[in-house]
Parts: C-alpha cells; sequence; structure tokens
C-alpha cells in the first residue's frame, strides 16, 4: 500500500497504519526516510509531500502530528 499526502492534510492520520514514512520535495518522486518499524518488511508506506518552500522544523511538526504522545521508536534522526 502507497499513500502519499500533503504536509497539510496530516491531521487524522493514524502512524500504526504505515511501516515506513517518507519526506519529499515538492512535486518529486524521491523521498527521505523519516520512519521505520522495526522487524516489519516495508508493505505499507507514507509519502509526505512538502510545500514548495516548507518552514524550518517540517520534520518536528510531522512526528508531533503523526505520533503526538512520542509512543514510537522508529523515527530516525
Amino acid at each position: 500500500m502507497f499513500v502519499k499526502a500533503r504536509l497539510a492534510n496530516l491531521r487524522g492520520v493514524d502512524v500504526d497504519a504505515f511501516d515506513v514514512i517518507y519526506i519529499s520535495a515538492h512535486r518529486s518522486e524521491l523521498g527521505t526516510l523519516i520512519f521505520r518499524r522495526r522487524h516489519t518488511p516495508p508493505r505499507r508506506a507514507l509519502f509526505i509531500e512538502l510545500p514548495p518552500a516548507p518552514p524550518s522544523g517540517s520534520i518536528e511538526r510531522i512526528r508531533d502530528e503523526l505520533d503526538p504522545r512520542q509512543l514510537q521508536d522508529g523515527w530516525l534522526p
């Protein structure tokens, strides 16, 4: 399963529904891995497309939105 979302549309997305999460530049097909669930094959992927001029702290905002209680340990530095 492959899901692509924009940064502004993350509200309500459940991080438990994905094995890997990538961020990508605006209109890019390439992404940077920011989350990987351990001991799970990457079958369910979320690609988050950043806006043309992403605000600083976008990755932290994504983490806070998808995992507000910081319960997941798969976030990459």
